[in-house]
């Protein structure tokens, strides 16, 4: 049954936004909603959030509570029963990415104080003969949520997931954290990249509207990555409600050190309102290098050049990066240290890559993923892991259509 364009929108609205292709609305964009439950009927088994079997993706702070881009957990479990709970300081109505094992990524709305049954009897792909795995992410980068609590069958358990063997750590702004994208953190190209490797544990530290340069943005107020990336929270609006002037460090000792950072900070920056100077931003960046060097010392740093905008120009279109000489001014000082890569964006992405409110689309996101891989493999000969489960979501669409009018008359 094909729905009404009215009734898809409505319930598109109700589930986080309307996502659009090529103008048109997304029918179903949001599938997998899971139920609200009561774990009062005696037939659960639960853990409390600091569970060794769960293991946290992204930085989460000592109450349990997401922050920064695409945070989530892992973690196995037996039987066919797997519910979430999630604690007062949830935001209300939050999209979360979930998936069991390899299959495709389902979505959900939760909300404070409630839990949620994500796996029971009517769960695809469900094998009771051995661990599964379950997978749940924070799409969006201003919500987030507090786990409370992971509860199973009462005869099952959670079982911890091995982790892989190397850590990249993403650093970023909008266009990593996926503003605008269908599925925001889950259509980004951070996630993209580190998703696509495969076989890597990556957090993604990226928040819309941060500037590379500390308290010099938005009339000298806003705190930049300089100084944020050393917390556990954002600089957004509820980052700053939950903690004011007092936010928790991000303890980097009790967490695995990162193999490989990318860092693609600055157009921020450059905006109007804020119009950082070239040698202060360049200053800025030298010191954020240094910070990740000191605090990962074996870890490989990539710094991105910034593609800028686009611009018609007579009967064609004209990229302007932003920050060019600044960023391989960086580049080059730490040349003679050799943990220091420049990856140059330039070409990578078109005119039409780039989305009304000059953000990425999700094709420029993947454009920008698969180069950066590419380089990767290429340059720091790292090999491709994800070899089967899907990496970007709801991306087959093509043209089925195999009988255009041909001018030729003969036989084949």
């Amino acid at each position: 049954m094909r729905l009404s364009s009215f009734y898809v929108l409505s319930w598109a609205l109700q589930a986080t936004a309307t996502i659009l292709q090529n103008g048109q609305i997304r029918e179903d964009p949001y599938p997998g909603q899971a139920k609200a439950i009561s774990l009062d009927d005696g037939s659960w088994r639960s853990y409390q959030p600091d569970a060794s079997e769960i293991s946290y993706k992204g930085r989460w702070d000592s109450k349990y509570v997401s922050w920064w881009s695409l945070p989530g957990v892992k973690l196995g479990f037996t039987g066919e029963q797997l519910a979430v709970s999630f604690g007062p300081q949830t935001s209300e109505g939050v999209l979360l990415a979930y998936r069991i094992d390899g299959l495709d990524w389902q979505f959900s709305n939760v909300t404070a104080n409630s839990t949620y049954q994500f796996a029971g009897s009517w769960t695809p792909g469900l094998d009771l003969s051995k661990n599964n795995t379950f997978e749940m992410r924070v799409t969006n980068w201003g919500y987030g949520v507090q786990l409370a609590g992971v509860s199973v069958a009462s005869d099952a358990q959670l079982v911890a997931v091995p982790e892989y063997n190397k850590t990249v750590e993403i650093i970023g702004d909008s266009f990593a954290s996926g503003q605008y994208g269908s599925y925001e953190g889950l259509s980004s190209w951070a996630y993209n990249y580190a998703a696509g490797l495969g076989d890597v544990e990556y957090s993604i530290t990226a928040y819309p509207g941060i500037c590379l340069t500390d308290e010099q943005c938005y009339a000298d107020k806003a705190r930049g990555m300089t100084h944020q990336w050393f917390y556990t929270s954002d600089a957004g609006v509820r980052a700053n409600a939950t903690y004011g002037n007092q936010p928790e460090k991000w303890d980097f000792s009790a967490h695995r050190a990162a193999d490989l950072v990318i860092i693609d900070l600055g157009t921020n920056d450059h905006r109007a309102v804020n119009d950082i100077p070239g040698s202060t931003f360049y200053d800025s960046y030298v010191e954020l290098v240094t910070s990740v060097h000191e605090t990962w010392p074996n870890a490989q740093v990539v710094i991105m050049s910034l593609w800028g905008n686009f611009t018609r120009s007579g009967d064609t279109y004209v990229q302007s990066p932003f920050y060019v000489s600044e960023i391989q001014r960086v580049a080059q000082h730490f040349q003679d240290d050799g943990f220091v890569y420049y990856f140059d964006t330039k070409g990578v992405l078109q005119h039409n890559d780039i989305d009304p409110q000059e953000h990425p689309t999700d094709v420029g996101h993947i454009k920008v993923a698969s180069h950066l891989m590419q380089w990767t493999k290429l340059k720091l000969g790292w090999e491709f892991g994800a070899t089967g489960p899907e990496v970007q979501h709801d991306t087959l669409y093509w043209n089925n259509e195999d009988s255009y009018r041909r001018s030729f008359t003969g036989s084949y």
